[in-house]
């Protein structure tokens, strides 16, 4: 067996498990030897790879996995990675990918300790993604400059950087994955049986068409403006059910808002939801899953079920996976912050799809995540990338 062309780290704080099929695709390389250094625990309660993975061969479902000690600094403003350089000097690396981001000290000092040394630095980052040029910007651009080439989530932030000086051979956009295609796209049959039987169970009036969002609830999603848009088109006598799948800081609050707009009756509060099977069937009663802050991987989730999507405009304020919105086909588009826009596209997104099938509309919602937002794409641009820039 010949050896792998490179020896590749991918360097960040932790790893959160939603990373964890890319990175499987990414040690399918026979080109590629990648190494993980991370600190084995994520301080927080985000759910990380299990770091027995380490122990275990590459042949049975282990990683080739190197932990480091975080140290963070300054109420956890700035980090510096213990153990990191002793990893750069044994290891004979080729290239090494960075978690980009400008508060952490130990890779200031580590990208410079390799360009030194002649080595080729990668970072992986959501790049300048506003035009508001203040010190953070200026910081950024300077620090994403040290880098031989960045991994871009998306188009948005390439167009943002070239416009604003960084060279464009060096932008190379990756897109963003939470699982393979087979993991992504829903595929199970559900019965029309189940699906009334479900609509029955969560609200009082199960004809209505239900609008829906999955996550975490909290203030920064800004999801009582679901709530007020749901109230304007009560007004105009254009009822919707919203279905909220998630819990967090801001239940209590949301529910007290439904009450006093009197959308009781027409709001259900499902809670925290981990079934992949549930997840599928809440997404497949729903018309339209609207996220009114920022969109991120929901997006990926509500249109992987076949379910259209509907966000803010501002890139400014976005997550970069807001792109894989297709205004009229997979969803679309509001004004930021405008609730009135928010009842005015949902109501026209609910009347032009009235009569569109389940299968047009599975279509038309799917197709972006097997062609781009999916694990195996995403390692197939990486290896790219890094093979292509010997």
């Amino acid at each position: 067996m010949e050896k792998p062309i490179k020896n590749v780290a991918i360097i960040y704080p932790y790893f959160a498990h939603y990373r964890l099929p890319v990175i499987r695709e990414l040690i399918k390389s026979p080109d590629i030897k990648y190494t993980l250094i991370s600190d084995s625990d994520s301080g927080n309660d985000i759910k990380k790879i299990n770091p027995d993975l380490a122990n275990k061969a590459l042949v049975d479902g282990g990683l080739n996995w190197k932990f480091v000690r975080n140290r963070w600094i300054y109420k956890e403003a700035l980090l510096w990675q213990s153990g990191l350089f002793r990893f750069l000097r044994k290891e004979k690396f080729d290239d090494v990918i960075f978690l980009a981001n400008a508060y952490y000290l130990s890779t200031w000092f580590a990208v410079f300790y390799l360009k030194l040394t002649g080595k080729k630095v990668y970072m992986w980052t959501h790049g300048v993604i506003t035009t508001k040029k203040d010190w953070k910007w200026r910081l950024r651009k300077v620090f994403y400059g040290l880098s031989d080439g960045l991994m871009l989530y998306g188009h948005k932030a390439k167009t943002v950087m070239t416009k604003n000086g960084f060279p464009k051979r060096k932008l190379h956009v990756i897109y963003n994955s939470t699982g393979s295609v087979d993991d992504l796209i829903a595929t199970n049959e559900i019965s029309i049986e189940s699906q009334n039987n479900t609509k029955n169970q969560l609200f009082k009036y199960p004809d209505l068409p239900i609008v829906i969002f999955v996550g975490r609830l909290t203030y920064v999603k800004k999801l009582d403006q679901i709530l007020q848009a749901a109230h304007i088109l009560m007004e105009e006598d254009f009822k919707v059910n919203v279905l909220f799948v998630g819990d967090g800081e801001a239940r209590k609050d949301l529910e007290n808002l439904a009450q006093s707009l009197n959308l009781t009756d027409y709001c259900h509060f499902y809670g925290a939801c981990f079934k992949k099977e549930e997840i599928e069937l809440l997404f497949n009663i729903s018309s339209l899953c609207v996220s009114p802050g920022e969109v991120g991987l929901t997006a990926m989730s509500a249109l992987g079920n076949g379910t259209p999507v509907l966000s803010h405009d501002d890139f400014n304020y976005q997550m970069p996976e807001y792109e894989a919105i297709e205004p009229g086909i997979n969803g679309m588009l509001f004004n930021r912050n405008s609730i009135a826009d928010i009842a005015s596209k949902t109501k026209q997104w609910l009347i032009e799809n009235k009569d569109t099938s389940e299968e047009l509309m599975r279509s038309n919602c799917t197709k972006i995540i097997r062609e781009k937002y999916n694990a195996e794409c995403q390692a197939k641009l990486i290896n790219a990338i890094l093979l292509n820039d010997k």
